[in-house]
């Protein structure tokens, strides 16, 4: 029953959030300088090439009311590997409250309409986007080609 809710509740709306996320601090943190930890007590984001700290997502109008959120600490990944640091997206169901009565009225109405949203779940490693250059004779031979 869960499982056919959650996938009813990714074809109905979807609610659109801000990408927050990839608004890194002006000063990145120091974890960003050294390089990940490997010790036998480390925690998976201490080990991480791109590390990430949590944070809470309230809103009144959804439940769950609250919901953990990641966000990436690192613009870039720790290492010489030359990699960005990407958040991971998932979409998570939550039920929204929308009023059902006009809002003038003396007492609202609510009721709860499946959604889905959009939530970053950690970072990760990610190398920037390259493409082949073309070479450069088909580029002459279409911009200086007469047709008669």
């Amino acid at each position: 029953m869960v499982y056919e809710w959650s996938k009813e509740s990714a074809e109905s709306l979807a609610i659109d959030l801000m990408d927050e996320d990839r608004i890194v601090p002006i000063k990145e943190d120091q974890i960003c300088e050294s390089p990940p930890e490997t010790g036998a007590e480390t925690s998976i984001m201490q080990r991480s090439l791109c590390p990430w700290q949590w944070r809470l997502n309230h809103d009144n109008d959804r439940k769950p009311r609250i919901l953990a959120e990641a966000y990436c600490l690192c613009r870039k990944s720790r290492g010489s590997s030359g990699a960005l640091c990407m958040p991971i997206k998932r979409d998570v169901a939550v039920l929204r409250r929308i009023a059902c009565d006009h809002p003038t009225a003396t007492r609202t109405r609510y009721q709860f309409v499946r959604a889905v949203q959009t939530i970053t779940v950690g970072c990760h490693s990610v190398l920037p986007r390259t493409q082949r250059a073309k070479p450069l004779n088909a580029f002459y031979r279409n911009a200086f080609s007469i047709e008669i």
